[in-house]
């Protein structure tokens, strides 16, 4: 059976040359932003490694039942470790329960797998307890981790593993994927290429839930009307997070308004260039032209950076609408 991944043809004759040269590594790591595949390319993985008839080496059948219960996650062989919510903490416990399975023989697989989602989610001490594993493995056994951000993983958690960066596709190779195998419209295609930013899960995602892709946008243009907006309202926006149980849910939101900051940035830098601009929010070029305008490149630029530092610092025990409040106070005002 083809693997069937859109955009990461490369990464999968990466993993078939190691399976067929009998050299594949005992610890993968798979990067890339949430919706670009992530998971799938570990699954499909984990089906050619295991697969009871495979067709040749690197392949996998699809139907015998170990790759019917690998795609389900449900492979008595298969060991998954993620925090309980997304944006939230893998914890050291999950490690132990996991690295003691995988002491065991394999059930009646060749490889016994760990497959880690979102291993960046993890703590140190988590993290730690995985060295020991990584650095000296059990025979027959393959580790498997995602990650969004590389940068929140050790550096001994790094060098232990096969790295693989998962690369978005071109917008409009995306949108064909999606008119041709998914039979969407081609304005709305192109909406949502763009709103996923070349990540071919999360589109599809998209095309499945539309509430979805609309609270997305109403996300953004809640960041919009924050620039116009006096330092009294942005507190009173900041304590939708005075819950500590909403770190997903700030998590998300700050994905999104870097999203939004990075297009404010590229119409402010690139206006007077031909052609369309890679946008996320393309529903929204009207408005957020009109903010380029009137602000200087710089100040987008130094929002990005404080994005990207709340999100460092959402993975330690901060007050949530604390956090939210100082980096809105950084945002420039239109009002």
């Amino acid at each position: 059976m083809n693997w069937n991944i859109a955009a990461h043809d490369w990464a999968v004759q990466i993993l078939q040359n190691h399976m067929r040269s009998g050299n594949s590594r005992h610890a993968y790591l798979f990067v890339g932003p949430q919706g670009i595949g992530r998971r799938t390319i570990s699954l499909r993985f984990i089906q050619a490694l295991n697969c009871l008839n495979p067709p040749t080496v690197g392949e996998f059948c699809g139907e015998c039942r170990v790759c019917r219960q690998v795609l389900q996650m449900q492979h008595p062989d298969l060991f998954i470790g993620e925090a309980e919510t997304q944006g939230g903490i893998l914890k050291i416990d999950t490690v132990r329960e996991i690295q003691h399975s995988l002491s065991l023989q394999p059930y009646e697989a060749r490889w016994r797998v760990a497959l880690f989602l979102r291993f960046d989610e993890a703590n140190q001490n988590a993290q730690n307890a995985l060295l020991k594993t990584l650095e000296e493995p059990p025979e027959n056994v393959k580790m498997i981790l995602t990650a969004s951000m590389e940068n929140a993983l050790l550096p001994t958690i790094l060098s232990r593993c096969e790295i693989i960066r998962l690369r978005p596709m071109p917008l409009a190779d995306l949108q064909k994927i999606l008119i041709d195998e998914w039979n969407a419209d081609e304005e709305h295609a192109w909406r949502i290429a763009h709103l996923a930013a070349g990540r071919i899960g999360f589109a599809v995602s998209l095309l499945q839930n539309e509430e979805k892709a609309d609270t997305i946008l109403e996300t953004a243009r809640e960041g919009l009307e924050l620039l116009s907006q006096n330092t009294r309202q942005r507190f009173r926006y900041a304590e939708k997070f005075k819950d500590v149980r909403k770190r997903g849910d700030l998590r998300n939101t700050l994905q999104i308004w870097q999203s939004l900051f990075r297009d404010l940035l590229l119409l402010s830098t690139n206006s007077n260039l031909p052609g369309e601009l890679p946008l996320t929010f393309v529903d929204l070029k009207f408005d957020l032209s009109g903010i380029a305008e009137k602000v200087p490149s710089e100040r987008f630029l130094s929002v990005l950076n404080q994005i990207n530092h709340s999100m460092d610092y959402l993975d330690a025990n901060v007050n949530l609408q604390l956090l939210t409040e100082n980096l809105l106070l950084e945002w420039p005002s239109l009002h």
